[in-house]
């Protein structure tokens, strides 16, 4: 009988029941009967969102940190294809066998025109094949003077520029006019058995085709031996 609340006791207790709920409700904290203070649903959720919301720098921080190492990743990637398509493109002619800019296979000596005959335009390689008792040439269409497309005159057997009327004999050497230098001609060589055999120096002395009969004459349109001043 000790033990049991009188109606008064009961009634205080219900009070504050009531009032905890009340408290509850508003958002309060309020004090168990054990004398621990005891937290609203509300409250909880509000500070797991602000213990979530003060981690997420943190988070964020390491995503930025991870989005970096993605990035040089890739940059680094790109560098090395980029390299490995260079090195490749390196190592590939830049020109087709036959183009201009390439290398021209004309053949034997056979093939070129006759020592006492007019040179033969090869218009792919824009350059004529010029033949003498000294030897073979490739000479550049191109005048020396201003770019101008010089030609063959039979009558005089001499090239002739038809723009400012500068003259070169078969050779290309200068004979008269403005062009400042002798006609320009590609680098050949001649090739046994895909050996180099003689070619064409700097200072523009023809190839002796006809002391190697099989060799075959191979003009490189990519490298110019420019002409000598007058």
């Amino acid at each position: 009988a000790g033990d049991e609340l009188s109606p008064e006791q009961q009634k205080f207790q219900e009070t504050k029941e009531q009032q905890r709920q009340q408290d509850a409700a508003a958002g309060q904290t309020f004090q168990s009967d054990s004398g621990e203070y005891l937290k609203s649903g509300r409250q909880q959720k509000e500070e797991k969102k602000a213990a979530k919301k003060a981690a997420k720098p943190e988070s964020e921080a390491v995503s930025r940190r991870e989005f970096l190492n993605y990035a040089w990743g890739a940059a680094l990637g790109v560098v090395l294809v980029e390299a490995g398509i260079a090195g490749f493109l390196f190592t590939v002619p830049r020109f087709k066998e036959g183009e201009f800019g390439g290398l021209f296979n004309l053949g034997t000596f056979s093939s070129l025109p006759p020592v006492d005959g007019p040179p033969i335009s090869n218009l792919d390689g824009k350059f004529w094949t010029s033949n003498d008792a000294d030897g073979f040439r490739a000479l550049y269409r191109v005048c020396t003077h201003l770019g101008c497309l010089y030609e063959w005159k039979d009558q005089t057997f001499r090239f002739e520029c038809p723009c400012h009327g500068s003259k070169f004999q078969k050779t290309g050497k200068y004979i008269e006019g403005p062009a400042p230098r002798s006609l320009d001609q590609f680098y050949a060589v001649l090739e046994e058995n895909g050996q180099k055999v003689a070619d064409i120096t700097e200072g523009g002395e023809p190839l002796p085709a006809a002391q190697y009969p099989n060799a075959e004459v191979i003009v490189d349109t990519g490298q110019i031996l420019k002409g000598q001043p007058h």
